[in-house]
């Protein structure tokens, strides 16, 4: 595949008809290297889709080809995409029989990325085996209790066989908070409030509950970070019922007075795991090291003997951590008295709203050809739905005559009223001459939607090699009958760049398929 050169190719303005777009076009060049072996590479060009609809989709505007399966089954209200409280009921089936395998969860067996057979929706399994004494104890009190917290990886499904549970959770494309710890490598401290801030929410939620977690670690948690923010989920909920025997490395996030009582399990214990999670992302190291070849009693004594140390930092944060690390529990501070600590509040960081990221996107976002905007609209159906809708919603919103474009004066305007933008209108003439948009009609939905998706939280490895086995229909090349299919695309434009890339092999590899994409940041 290549190297990637996009040219804007000007071609005579036509009349403005609804859905067609005539004029200007990108056409991008991979040349021939290596990883390819393609030997007459074509372009690939931008051009409009057939039309544009207006579905039942609360008032959202809809490309022909931009409504993929997930799309449609989410915006029909089949399968919804936010919150639904209530109990879950245990389903008498294998999940397999719904769900098809992508791939299995390295470091964890019994976790597996699993894709919708209808609607191609993504989602996360683990499985339980009904021999293990604890699992009938869970999966009972999953399917009562109504957990909803926007820190918390939710649950969806729960299936059973005859060997074990099969629970589907939403998924969430993290990284272990271990992945931050790093003395080489510091985080920021304002970054180190906004994990904090999220951690003690969630888990003053549970205590809410009267549910106490008892084994946090790094791993409870995961991460996904973008240029806008940082998100933090707990996804180890199975902990609170769950206690597995505890491993050495337990001990490093237990407080000394539960070191002789690691079935005892209260408030203050997660409140004392919240500290060496602080500590160890604020140092890049734990309060103690544990040389090899250490059992658990030299291991209690070690941390009994160590006197905990805060090198040089910011004076608010080392005031934060000694206030959690009091080894008297009943000295130690609440969570909720964390929650007003000066360190939260003084580095809380005003978050941008919806409005202000997208525009932002647009901004920075590279052009690209129809067939890499099609994809790019897949994963943000996909894997960001919230995002999509708040992006359908600013199209509508700054669509003022409701032609199913948004002009360079629409843009123009969208980048006055949130950004402030002194010369919004200069701004908008960039961008659309950058993007090879008419300057006439001007951006449709799903050219849109590709300038102003957050392609940095879209477009991961992991995201890429799910979509590769989606598109592939889990095979080693993706042909065009299956993208056509997963993108819900008949466009003319579509098939043509396919074999223009493709030439006599008329398949991707994932290797191709990762460079078509990663382009796009």
């Amino acid at each position: 595949m290549g190297v990637c050169q996009t040219k804007v190719k000007q071609n005579p303005a036509g009349p403005k008809k609804k859905g067609i777009r005539h004029g200007e076009r990108v056409k991008t060049e991979f040349s021939a290297t290596q990883e390819t072996g393609f030997k007459h590479p074509g372009p690939l060009q931008i051009n409009s889709l057939d039309e544009i609809n207006s579905p039942k989709s609360a008032g959202y505007l809809l490309s022909k080809g931009q409504k993929t399966r997930v799309g449609l089954i989410k915006l029909a209200g089949l399968i919804s995409n936010s919150p639904q409280l209530g109990q879950i009921p245990i389903i008498e089936m294998s999940a397999s029989k719904k769900y098809s395998l992508i791939k299995k969860l390295q470091m964890h067996d019994m976790k597996q990325i699993l894709s919708n057979n209808k609607t191609g929706i993504i989602v996360e399994m683990e499985n339980f085996l009904k021999e293990d004494e604890e699992t009938q104890e869970y999966i009972t009190w999953l399917s009562k209790v109504q957990l909803e917290h926007p820190n918390l990886n939710r649950i969806l499904e729960i299936y059973q066989d005859q060997n074990s549970y099969q629970v589907i959770y939403e998924f969430f494309d993290g990284k272990s908070l271990t992945d931050l710890v790093s003395e080489e490598n510091k985080l920021p401290v304002k970054q180190i409030s906004s994990i904090m801030a999220q951690i003690i929410s969630i888990i003053s939620y549970l205590h809410s509950l009267n549910l106490i977690h008892g084994h946090l670690t790094l791993d409870s948690f995961q991460f996904k970070k973008t240029k806008n923010e940082i998100l933090i989920k707990l996804v180890d909920i199975k902990k609170v019922i769950i206690k597995d025997p505890e491993p050495l490395d337990l001990l490093k996030f237990t407080p000394l007075e539960y070191l002789s009582q690691p079935r005892n399990y209260a408030i203050a214990r997660d409140v004392w795991a919240i500290g060496i999670i602080c500590y160890a992302l604020t140092y890049g190291i734990f309060p103690y090291q544990f040389p090899q070849q250490i059992d658990h009693s030299q291991a209690q004594l070690l941390i009994k003997r160590t006197t905990i140390q805060y090198d040089d930092t910011d004076q608010l944060l080392i005031n934060f951590m000694k206030k959690i690390l009091v080894h008297n529990s009943k000295s130690r501070i609440t969570l909720s008295q964390l929650k007003k600590d000066e360190f939260l509040v003084e580095n809380t960081v005003q978050k941008l709203v919806p409005q202000e990221i997208i525009l932002i996107n647009t901004k920075i976002a590279k052009p690209c050809c129809v067939l890499q905007e099609m994809i790019l609209c897949y994963f943000l159906q996909e894997f960001n739905w919230e995002e999509y809708l708040q992006i359908q919603k600013l199209f509508s919103e700054g669509d003022q005559d409701m032609d199913g474009y948004l002009s360079k004066q629409e843009l123009s305007n969208l980048y006055k009223q949130y950004l402030n933008e002194p010369n919004s209108d200069e701004l908008a003439e960039k961008i659309i001459l950058n993007y090879g948009i008419d300057k006439e009609n001007g951006f449709n939905c799903q050219q849109f939607q590709s300038l102003a998706a957050s392609r940095d939280l879209l477009l991961t490895q992991s995201n890429i090699e799910i979509c590769f086995q989606i598109f592939s229909n889990g095979k080693k090349a993706i042909n065009l009958r299956g993208l056509r299919r997963h993108l819900n695309s008949d466009s003319e434009e579509l098939i043509d760049e396919f074999n223009r890339i493709t030439n006599e092999e008329k398949t991707l590899t994932l290797k191709q398929f990762q460079k078509l994409v990663q382009l796009l940041v």
